[in-house]
């Protein structure tokens, strides 16, 4: 199993999420264990800059989140992303360890 990091983009409500993604290939499939949100990032609705940044550290937290990404169908866009790259694209559990402020290898 490895992990990545991607974000999802929530304009409507001026915040970036960051995910950690979990996952697995399975018969030269790539299949999503889980999907946990890791930091929120808001933004200034005029110039887009960030404003301030917190980390989700609650599961009540977690998994609002996950549920408002769900429904805003960033998790369909991330599964389709994977589906769409290489087995061997993906990181190695060698490199999946990330620091907090690193940039997110995927955007949806």
């Amino acid at each position: 199993m490895g992990t990545f990091h991607a974000a999802w983009e929530d304009e409507d409500n001026n915040r970036r999420v960051d995910l950690v993604v979990a996952y697995q290939v399975s018969k030269g499939q790539v299949e999503i264990d889980a999907v946990t949100p890791h930091r929120v990032h808001f933004a200034c609705p005029e110039s887009g800059a960030t404003l301030r940044s917190i980390g989700v550290h609650t599961e009540t937290g977690k998994q609002l989140l996950l549920e408002r990404a769900l429904a805003a169908g960033a998790i369909d866009r991330i599964r389709h992303h994977l589906s769409e790259l290489d087995v061997h694209d993906l990181p190695h559990p060698v490199d999946t360890l990330h620091e907090p402020a690193e940039a997110p290898r995927l955007t949806v």
